[in-house]
């Protein structure tokens, strides 16, 4: 462990992809974890994926077996909020992006966590402003958004808000570092926050490129992974993501910032409609078989 940060209990809440993650993550450093569904189903994908994720680098050698069973048996799951809450000293919530959905959640959170628990919101396009009402004590809220897959990628940004207090910013910076991650210090809320608004930016510029009859698709793909480095290129990467996904993301940018830039264009908002949302449908910007 690179820092090690008394914490107590660390809750997640969600297990989708990102929350099972964030979960085990944080368990591989030590610390005992509450991982929290509404669904016992979920909760149990998300143990199996992240078993099988830290199984497998065991079989590369680049876990110790002892010290993955450990990790796994340090994550509780359960359906229980409030005993799931009760006691944490550490909240990050993962839910869907829906901001009617994250604000009954924090209500529920300001009801049973502890008065000086830090309470992050994993949400990569919902700055922690949207949800400061719902909090008592809101200076202990803000954004501590990882990245997926978060049992790999090792950037976290730790996003103050104006009601975010000095003590709960660098009690988060401590906390992702303390679980093995980098985590960058955001002065101010943004939309997209850091890495994903220069991501959004690069999207936005490939799609109108391509709509404007500049280059095609597969070129702008090409261009970007030669040139650029990326390891997929803007189509490719949308394709991935869900191109329903994508539209989502950027009608959120236009709602928060009042600018048209961020709008979807109209090459992204023809693929939905006619249903093509990339990898998951079959099409999208690309097509794809069973053995892409």
């Amino acid at each position: 462990m690179s820092e090690h940060v008394d914490t107590g209990p660390v809750c997640v809440l969600g297990a989708g992809n990102m929350g099972g993650q964030i979960a085990h993550q944080t368990a591989l450093y030590g610390f005992d974890v509450r991982l929290c569904s509404r669904s016992e189903e979920r909760l149990a994908s998300a143990r199996a994926e992240s078993t099988k994720l830290l199984r497998r680098r065991v079989e590369k050698g680049r876990l110790d077996a002892n010290a993955c069973e450990e990790a796994l048996a340090r994550v509780e799951t359960t359906t229980d909020f409030e005993e799931a809450v009760r006691g944490a000293r550490v909240i990050i919530e993962s839910v869907a992006e829906d901001r009617e959905a994250k604000r009954g959640l924090f209500k529920r959170i300001s009801d049973d966590a502890e008065d000086d628990a830090i309470i992050g919101t994993n949400s990569s396009t919902l700055p922690s402003s949207l949800f400061e009402d719902c909090v008592r004590r809101p200076e202990r809220l803000l954004n501590i958004h990882f990245f997926n897959p978060a049992l790999m990628m090792p950037l976290v940004e730790v996003v103050r808000g104006a009601h975010t207090s000095e003590e709960t910013v660098h009690g988060a910076m401590s906390f992702a570092r303390a679980i093995g991650k980098t985590p960058i210090r955001v002065e101010r809320q943004t939309y997209g926050f850091l890495a994903n608004r220069m991501l959004f930016i690069g999207l936005q510029e490939a799609f109108h490129l391509v709509q404007d009859g500049y280059v095609s698709i597969e070129a702008c793909d090409l261009a970007v992974r030669n040139a650029l480095g990326w390891p997929m290129g803007p189509f490719e990467l949308a394709d991935l993501v869900g191109l329903d996904v994508v539209e989502a993301i950027l009608a959120e940018g236009a709602r928060q910032t009042s600018n048209a830039q961020w709008a979807p264009p109209e090459i992204l908002l023809q693929h939905v409609a006619a249903g093509e949302l990339g990898r998951k449908s079959g099409r999208g910007f690309l097509s794809y078989t069973a053995s892409t």
